[in-house]
């Protein structure tokens, strides 16, 4: 893309900016006499070829708008290939001879991981027993796909020239990590602390029961995916870029957002004005928000029955509730796309921009079983 950055030296407009306003100006089916000279294009492109009596802008409105007619979108590879016409411009100007795709598979990319561990065990008369784990850790990368993974997925790195441009957290990333695990003998029943004595019918009921738990809980792991860029290819013709941050931003979430909604922001449009689309070249901003935390506690309540014709046979009645609480942290978004360009007039995100469509882990689940042994 020989020509893909340049910019507009009188008016600092550069060609997304210029062709955003297009796009934004086609979506709202504005006519033709209604659009105002672009300085990007009028400045540039002077010898555009047009019909007498349109501006130049007005002539590249014209291609878009016959474009869309004819069935061809109009993204920005749509109108670079219109405006790269050599009968309207001249021969690739916005693009190489030899341009198209080529991906190739190679071990050029880098990955960190750091991380300090804190564990500790107890156990009480051989009655109950839990372990604590705490893990801090951070994983940076390149890419965080396998090199054997799909060819467009996690593995991808936009900028193979510059491919220190798509370090940041790795897409499993996840700062602080807490499990915990706990074995409780219940201290009823024969050889236990309470109604030791007991006799068999007693003890068949009330004595020989196992309660089990298993706790996690970890920090929100990145946004997979988002916010990335309306289409426009920045800088490569096969995966979009990430938005560009131009202020601070964190994910918020609430279930009050404006439309009442589950949303990775308090304010979406707030949220979306907070990036601008990527530049040609640019990689943009990648990993920058994250999901919920998530939690989980597992548990399970046991009784071994010994059977009266002999000892070494035994029924094993065992009760485990998964997700005890039934918490459900919010994990899918349905939409984190830039639509046209955020910072445009006026500009707002899609309905669905930062909705969660879907919870991470399960809702609580419930099993009953029986095992015998001999």
């Amino acid at each position: 893309m020989a020509l893909n950055n340049l910019v507009d030296t009188k008016s600092g407009m550069d060609w997304y900016t210029a062709a955003g306003i297009l796009a934004q100006l086609r979506e709202a089916s504005t006519p033709i006499n209604k659009v105002g000279p672009i300085p990007y294009f009028e400045n540039l492109f002077p010898d555009f070829r047009r019909p007498a009596g349109l501006t130049v802008s007005q002539g590249v409105y014209r291609r878009i708008a016959r474009a869309a007619v004819g069935g061809r979108d109009s993204d920005w590879t749509t109108l670079q290939l219109i405006l790269d016409d050599q009968s309207v411009i001249g021969p690739n100007v916005y693009y190489h001879p030899q341009y198209a795709a080529l991906s190739t598979f190679s071990t050029i990319g880098s990955s960190d991981y750091h991380a300090g561990t804190l564990s500790i065990r107890q156990r009480y008369h051989n009655s109950l027993m839990f372990d604590f784990n705490y893990t801090l850790s951070k994983s940076m990368d390149d890419a965080s796909g396998l090199q054997t993974g799909s060819l467009f997925g996690s593995t991808f790195i936009l900028n193979p020239l510059r491919p220190e441009d798509n370090r940041a957290v790795s897409d499993f990333d996840i700062r602080h990590i807490i499990n915990a695990n706990a074995q409780w003998q219940l201290p009823v029943g024969r050889g236990r602390k309470f109604l030791s004595n007991s006799n068999g019918f007693v003890d068949a009921f009330l004595g020989g029961w196992d309660l089990n738990a298993i706790y996690r809980w970890n920090s929100g792991r990145p946004a997979a995916f988002g916010p990335y860029d309306a289409g426009q290819w920045a800088t490569n013709w096969n995966v979009q870029s990430n938005g560009v941050r131009l202020f601070p931003i964190e994910a918020t979430p609430t279930t009050t957002s404006t439309d009442g909604t589950p949303n990775l922001f308090k304010d979406p449009v707030a949220a979306y004005r907070s990036f601008r689309n990527a530049r040609a070249g640019e990689t943009g901003d990648r990993n920058v928000l994250r999901i919920p935390s998530y939690v989980s506690l597992d548990m399970s309540l046991n009784k071994s029955f010994t059977m009266p014709w002999n000892e070494r046979h035994k029924l094993q009645f065992r009760w485990e509730v998964f997700n005890v609480t039934n918490t459900q942290r919010m994990g899918t978004i349905a939409d984190l796309a830039l639509d046209i360009d955020p910072q445009l007039p006026d500009s707002t995100p899609t309905p669905g921009f930062g909705n969660f469509t879907g919870i991470q882990g399960t809702p609580r689940v419930m099993q009953f079983g029986l095992r015998y042994t001999f």
